[in-house]
């Protein structure tokens, strides 16, 4: 249908709710202080620790003005505005809410409020905002609420509500703020909806809408805001999606969508995209690299295909980029390293090739650096250890070579370094017990070769050490502080939880020691040259559940 038919619509939907406001503030003008006491008093039994929250609302009082989280107009002395969030409140709403008529803002969120929102709540006429957020309420959301044509803040996410989205909140007129997230709301989104005048937040992620995106999206000249994250929608990105000038943040991750990224989302002015987990296919269009005003782009969990557009590295306000589970190809353009404030590059789990550029090393803002599950060769980039505020470096599942750089040492925030699964070979240097900050250590399945060094004792904040299918070789236990002493020499790694030293060249007795290892709960030292008997002292080893 045309969108005149709809905007025809709309307005005589309008004209009647103006009718119906206009004879329910004649019936809503005889409301007395008396009259909302009492309304209180019920709202206040029907909640089953209201006596405990709401000590001081007495059936006694002639005025409810000085009532925990109650405020009333200077004037007529009425209740406007009622703030009752965060009390731990259980049991329903009362149908009395619909009592206060003079109520302009009601804020019930983050209790533990079960039960449906009664239909009389659309009596409360003069609420700008109502907030039900973090509750347990149930049911559908009532479609006479379309009543309250004052309202221009609407929250009732974070609750079970069903059903479908109301077409009639069409005709909130005011409505500036819509978050629904995190129900189980289910059907398409009303096409009405798209026709609202001063819409600027809508949040509909964590829901089980369905259908697909409706080229009116456009029409909310006013939205800023435009989240649909985590629902069942299928379909195209609409071509038309480079006209709605007014995003600033457009989040269509986690459904079904198909199809190419149109070309004119360029257009766009957001700076959050994220597409992410569709099966969205194609190449990553160009024009990407033109939208300036980026700070977050998320490809990632699709089917795209082709290189990375080196344009990408125009992109210098992004801060997080993220293209990782894909089929992207090609090898990783050096004009990424341009992107000087990326704090998170993720281009694991593609068909990447060719060398690791070494002009990431300028990415010295970064934080995680994901280039995992490629079939990347060479050797690691000297210049990598500029990355002074590295937390997580990733490179498994490669085919890079070359020894382990003893530069490593200082990327001093690194807390995970994982080049398992490639072909690295030599001694892991010693430098590399020296990144202090170090929790989880993974360079299984290299060449790697000669004694584990001790300087690997020294982490005493080491939670995983995998260290299995290399060559290493030398005893594990003490050697009496020599060189050739290996990580098990001093303990210090006294929170080591997972220790997997198998498929090696070890040899000689189980080393004592381990039984130091309170808190481990997997150790595999099988095929390895070891001989002896399993040391008693790991009955010290409670959590032990695999050895």
């Amino acid at each position: 249908m045309s969108g005149g038919y709809w905007f025809a619509l709309v307005r005589r939907l309008s004209f009647l709710l103006i009718v119906t406001s206009f004879y329910l503030n004649l019936k809503c003008s005889s409301t007395t202080i008396a009259d909302e006491v009492a309304a209180l008093i019920e709202l206040k039994r029907v909640f089953e620790n209201g006596e405990l929250e709401l000590y001081d609302w007495s059936e006694g009082s002639q005025s409810p003005c000085h009532w925990r989280g109650v405020t009333c107009d200077n004037t007529t002395f009425l209740v406007t505005n009622l703030n009752i969030s965060v009390l731990a409140l259980s049991g329903e709403i009362s149908p009395a809410i619909g009592n206060l008529h003079s109520l302009q803002y009601l804020d019930m969120s983050e209790n533990n409020i079960s039960g449906q929102i009664p239909t009389e709540i659309s009596n409360c006429i003069s609420l700008v905002y109502l907030n039900l957020q973090y509750n347990n309420l149930t049911g559908e959301i009532p479609y006479l609420m379309s009543q309250l044509q004052q309202l221009e803040f609407l929250a009732l996410g974070y609750n079970h509500l069903n059903g479908p989205i109301p077409s009639t909140f069409s005709s909130l007129t005011n409505l500036e703020h819509l978050d629904l997230q995190m129900n189980e709301l289910s059907g398409p989104i009303p096409s009405l909806i798209y026709w609202s005048e001063s819409l600027q937040y809508l949040m509909l992620r964590g829901n089980y809408l369905t259908g697909s995106l409706s080229a009116d999206m456009c029409q909310l000249t006013q939205l800023a805001y435009f989240n649909v994250r985590n629902n069942n929608l299928t379909g195209p990105i609409p071509d038309g999606i480079g006209n709605c000038t007014s995003f600033q943040i457009l989040d269509l991750s986690c459904n079904d969508l198909n199809g190419e990224i149109p070309y004119n989302i360029g257009y766009l002015q957001v700076s959050t995209l994220s597409l992410e987990g569709n099966r969205l296919s194609g190449r990553i269009p160009e024009v990407l690299g033109l939208m300036q005003a980026l700070v977050i782009l998320d490809l990632s969990s699709n089917h795209l295909e082709g290189p990375i557009p080196p344009i990408l590295g125009n992109l210098t306000s992004v801060t997080k980029l993220y293209l990782y589970n894909n089929r992207l190809t090609g090898s990783i353009p050096a004009e990424l390293g341009n992107m000087t404030r990326l704090n998170y590059l993720e281009l694991n789990n593609n068909q990447l090739t060719g060398e690791i550029p070494s002009e990431l090393g300028s990415l010295t803002d970064l934080f995680e650096l994901k280039v995992s599950e490629n079939e990347l060769t060479g050797p690691i980039p000297g210049n990598i250890s500029s990355l002074a505020a590295l937390n997580l470096l990733d490179l498994h599942g490669n085919r890079l070579n070359g020894t382990i750089l003893p530069d490593l040492e200082k990327l001093t925030n690194l807390t995970n370094l994982n080049l398992s699964s490639n072909s690295f070979s030599g001694f892991i240097p010693e430098e590399v017990g020296l990144i202090l900050n170090l929790d989880k250590l993974d360079l299984s399945h290299n060449n790697l070769t000669g004694p584990v060094p001790s300087s690997i004792g020294s982490l005493e904040h080491l939670l995983y050490l995998d260290l299995h299918a290399n060559k290493l070789s030398g005893p594990i236990g003490v050697q009496g502080g020599t060189s050739n002493s290996t990580t098990l020499s001093y303990l210090q790694c006294s929170h080591l939880n997972y220790l997997d030293l198998s498929h090696n060249e070890f040899f000689g007795p189980i080393p004592i020691e381990l039984g130091q290892l309170e808190e481990v709960n997997f150790i595999d030292l099988s095929f390895n040259n070891l001989s002896g008997s399993i040391p008693r002292q790991l009955n010290n080893c409670f959590n032990l559940k695999n050895l």
